[in-house]
């Protein structure tokens, strides 16, 4: 996970500035914007997105933060592995 430098995270943090209202182009735009600076130039991810006036409009730095939370994607861990143990 820690290859990608964040970028995982970029769907997840699209998704919730879409949830604050922003048309779904724009935040793409304003995501991949910051996802090509991290490809091309090496930029930290989370620092160029928490830094990004157009996304800080909408996401405060505690949601940007929890964006960046790996346990999201782990949240249903335990009940995939108990359907498993029928």
């Amino acid at each position: 996970m820690n290859r990608t430098g964040g970028l995982i995270y970029s769907q997840r943090l699209m998704l919730e500035i879409v949830g604050k209202g922003v048309l779904r182009e724009d935040a793409y735009k304003w995501v991949q914007r910051n996802a090509m600076k991290r490809r091309l130039e090496g930029a930290d991810f989370k620092t160029n997105v928490a830094g990004d006036p157009d996304i800080t409009k909408y996401l405060s730095a505690e949601e940007i933060s929890d964006c960046f939370d790996h346990k999201f994607f782990l949240r249903h861990v335990d009940m995939i592995f108990e359907r498993f143990n029928l």
